[in-house]
């Protein structure tokens, strides 16, 4: 053989020896960090014998004498299946994520920082009654112990070159934090926007585009919100909308809206005669799924057996049913935080009702990896941090319920979840602390029930929508909502409850609500008339609602785009042709999978909702490209209609000469976004190409060739918003729960991203594709297939 040849085929040997030993070596190492899932573990600890069972999806069940022993099995299952995940969600809320990954994240460190969420977190351990702390000590004992017991450390600081820290007691209550900054707002930009848009254009105008509701209101009691009346040519005599073209600005992001489903039928409704509870949790969408499926059975003082679903990192059961009561929540969006304008003779003083007072600074340190810490200053007032300053030098304070240590967190749900009727239930929820959110429950005797669960603001003398001050006392926080006064509905007389995020009250309840920025009630609408379509229900019955994508919404914009490419006249348009075709081939709009029809009109409606607001808004987008149209208003779907039913001229945007020529030329520019050219394209341009599932694990793009492994599949997704099946790429259903208390055998339940974080578990990813198809699974764990019991270490 020649030489070089020789050579070269020894080399590549030894390349492939080299690169099967490393491989071998990772997948041991890898191997190594998976849960124990049989056996018997002795732990220094424990006391009585903790059981954990599994069964072929990972759902775990937790039994053992005291709830505080099953806080302690159940931190040792988060430990070993979900550390890293809870680690990041601790980092996240302290703003401690630098110091695990370096200085990418520095920037959404400072911001967090602000909040100084540890300190409080800190300060609400202190708080908790002294059952509850040796509760979470258990938690935290379990945790440190399941991770200490892996046979490596999680394969995530393998890869980022880091050590996991033990977990505090304050870590637990981090997490709880870090729904906050997901489902309430934690930064100035919502009224700082709204007074950038109230300052540029005339007040009847800003009145008119800042809908409060429309027709798709969908209250548990009032009416739908009445549209303010169109301003005329004569109150605006100074206001030219107009609009630079070509169109091309559709391809900005969208943005998600944090949200959530539940619905219930009362008892005289239901097959088992029990009340039954839907609930899907909407959220950003990820490997492992933000949710620990579990079932949890204790003895003393009283015997409790519930399932549900738990948050790693919490000793508490978040949602579930205890075969009396059923509970789960959706995002409440009240009005949860004010920010404040600060009056100041000096840029070192500000005013408040007890006189001038100085600003402080706040120094904080924040950890690198592998660079010096930093020392981060900022400065805080007697209302919150300072989270803006303008350019003329106003200086904007944040005051936010999370910040109030006194109401933001307690263990209330330790309570609820031993509750034995609906009305036990909501009265317990008022005095919980936690985001506050809509509460609804069911129980066993056919009752129904919804509340807000979590503290309320009582304000004095204040408008929030807009930046406020509190200089003079005029308008100002005086502690939090009193138990009496929360809104509640109780038996309703039809039987049926329902919220999605939308408004659900009317009159003072909302007086005392408040609005947080409330989503269109389509959804909720929806979902009602799926609940009045029938008189009896069954649990399949309630998630074939959930599971609703019909794009009732969009039936209207169809119609609308039909009449118009009816009245068109003039040359030849073979897209046109082509759509008109395709908009009466699909009798129904549905987000499905091969939809056409419906993307078309989805990405028509946007298109047509962009162009005019940049035009009547447009010194607006001059100095803030990236304003987008919620910032002002959710119900802008309202304004849009109205305007485009009564085609007002001084609404119409130069150099358009009719509504017609506008809404072609929009129509024009949508199709070529979407890469249609020819009408051939139409057949390629589905909902499901479009709507295809990203949920990914959190280091999986920054680990080359096999990062993508970790990941679920990238599959078309059915569902969109505006519709009771809410899906996208990233975000979506956490969970779906039908559950009837009592008959918890009959339940349903449904959820992506699987239980374990480990990529080598067998339930990584489990039950991920029956959540994607809708596929019917129980509520309650199966039969066992491992069993783990943590037993006292002999002495």
């Amino acid at each position: 053989m020649n030489p070089f040849f020789r050579w070269t085929l020894r080399i590549v040997v030894l390349l492939f020896v080299v690169l099967g030993g490393v491989s071998l070596w990772a997948y041991w190492e890898l191997k190594a960090s998976l849960p124990i899932l049989d056996g018997s573990i002795p732990l220094a600890q424990v006391e009585q014998p903790i059981t954990i069972e599994r069964d072929a999806n990972g759902t775990v069940t937790i039994t053992s004498e005291t709830r505080r022993d099953v806080a302690r099995g159940l931190g040792f299952v988060h430990g070993q299946e979900r550390y890293f995940h809870m680690d990041l969600m601790r980092r996240r809320a302290a703003g401690e994520l630098s110091a695990l990954v370096g200085k990418a994240a520095l920037d959404v460190d400072k911001e967090i920082r602000r909040h100084q969420l540890r300190m409080r977190a800190e300060a609400v351990v202190e708080k908790l009654s002294d059952e509850e702390k040796l509760l979470l000590a258990a938690y935290v004992e379990g945790v440190n112990e399941g991770r200490q017991k892996l046979g490596n450390e999680p394969f995530e600081y393998k890869i980022l070159g880091t050590d996991p820290t033990p977990w505090q007691a304050a870590d637990s209550i981090l997490v709880a934090y870090s729904m906050y900054l997901v489902l309430q707002h934690s930064d100035v930009d919502k009224e700082l926007t709204r007074l950038r848009v109230k300052k540029a254009i005339p007040e009847p105008l800003f009145t008119y585009l800042d809908a409060k509701g429309s027709i798709w209101d969908a209250p548990l009691w009032g009416e739908p919100m009445p549209l303010v009346a169109m301003p005329s040519a004569e109150q605006l005599p100074n206001w030219q909308p107009k609009i630079d073209l070509p169109l091309d600005f559709n391809r900005r992001a969208e943005s998600v809206f944090p949200g959530s489903n539940n619905w219930a039928v009362a008892g005289n409704l239901s097959v088992t005669g029990s009340a039954i509870l839907q609930n899907d949790m909407h959220l950003g969408l990820q490997v492992p799924n933000v949710w620990f499926r579990a079932s949890l059975i204790y003895q003393q003082p009283e015997s409790i057996r519930m399932t549900g679903v738990s948050l790693p990192g919490v000793p508490l059961m978040i949602a579930g049913s205890n075969g009396n009561i059923a509970w789960g929540f959706t995002n409440s969006y009240g009005d949860f935080s004010d920010v404040v304008r600060l009056e100041q003779p000096d840029e070192h003083h500000y005013q408040t009702p007890d006189g001038l007072q100085p600003i402080e600074k706040v120094t904080e340190v924040i950890e690198i990896k592998g660079e010096t810490a930093l020392e981060f200053v900022f400065e805080k007032t007697r209302w919150g941090p300072v989270l803006h300053q303008d350019a003329d030098g106003t200086r904007y304070a944040f005051r936010w319920l999370a910040h109030d240590v006194e109401h933001t967190m307690n263990f209330g749900l330790l309570n609820i979840e031993k509750s034995k009727s609906a009305a036990d239930a909501v009265q317990l929820a008022q005095v919980t602390r936690m985001p506050s959110q809509n509460f609804l429950v069911t129980d066993n005797e056919g009752n129904i029930a919804w509340t807000i669960i979590g503290a309320i603001p009582k304000r004095n003398g204040c408008e929030p929508d807009l930046p406020i001050s509190l200089a003079n006392g005029h308008c100002a926080w005086q502690g939090v909502t009193e138990p009496e006064q929360y809104p509640l509905v109780m038996n309703p007389g039809h039987g049926r409850l329902w919220t999605a995020n939308n408004r659900v009250v009317s009159g003072e309840a909302l007086k005392v609500l408040g609005d947080g920025g409330y989503d269109l009630g389509a959804r909720a609408k929806q979902i009602r008339e799926g609940l009045f379509a029938k008189s009896t229900f069954t649990e399949q019955d309630l998630l074939d609602i959930a599971l609703d994508h019909r794009g009732v919404l969009l039936e209207k914009w169809r119609d609308r785009l039909i009449a118009l490419l009816s009245a068109r006249h003039g040359e030849e348009n073979p897209l046109f042709d082509a759509l008109m075709d395709q908009l009466k081939f699909e009798k129904s709009l549905q987000a499905s999978d091969s939809a056409v029809a419906y993307r078309i009109v989805r990405a028509y409606r946007y298109m047509l909702r962009d162009t005019l607001y940049r035009a009547w808004l447009q010194p607006v987008y001059e100095s803030h490209p990236d304003w987008r149209v919620g910032h002002l208003s959710n119900q802008w779907e309202a304004v849009l209609t109205d305007v485009l039913d009564k085609e007002p001229a001084h609404f119409l945007p130069a150099p358009f000469k009719s509504w017609q020529e506008l809404q072609l030329t929009v129509l024009s520019a949508t199709l070529d976004d979407l890469g249609i050219d020819t009408p051939q394209d139409f057949l390629n341009k589905t909902w499901g190409e479009r709507n295809r599932a990203s949920i990914r694990h959190p280091l999986s793009r920054f680990i080359p060739i096999v990062g993508k492994y970790l990941d679920a599949p990238y599959t078309p997704i059915m569902g969109d918003a505006n519709m009771p099946r809410v899906a996208a790429p990233t975000f979506g259903a956490s969970e779906r729960m039908v559950v009837s208390p009592g008959h918890e055998e009959r339940g349903i339940f449904h959820m992506p991203g699987g239980q374990s974080g480990h990529p080598l578990s067998p339930f990584y990813l489990a039950g991920h594709d029956d959540w994607l198809h809708g596929r019917p699974t129980p509520f309650l764990p199966g039969e066992t297939v491992y069993t783990l019991k943590l037993v006292a270490q002999q002495r």
